[in-house]
């Protein structure tokens, strides 16, 4: 997953949301939250990977319509999903 990723990752998170939201239950509900789980932790994880090598903002601020956008680190730095959904590893001296 590159930086341009994450817009395309950040809607369809409010669509699931929005399903969600919209469910005429709550066990369908709580099924979509479990489903899109995975995902979440990937959208987590690719914006903490970006916020480390200083691409988080540039990434938030691309516009996919515009073609001149398309090009530069937020395209070419990419991570491989498996490893995004992983939770971040925890330094010396910040174990609670």
């Amino acid at each position: 997953m590159s930086g341009a990723d994450l817009v395309y990752w950040h809607r369809k998170r409010e669509q699931w949301l929005t399903l969600a939201e919209r469910a005429p239950d709550s066990a369908t509900a709580d099924y979509l939250h479990q489903v899109f789980e995975p995902t979440a932790r990937a959208i987590t994880g690719l914006e903490r990977a970006l916020e480390a090598v200083g691409l988080l903002d540039e990434a938030l601020a691309l516009d996919l319509r515009r073609p001149q956008d398309y090009f530069g680190c937020v395209w070419s730095t990419a991570f491989r999903a498996a490893d995004l959904t992983k939770p971040a590893e925890i330094e010396d001296g910040d174990a609670a």
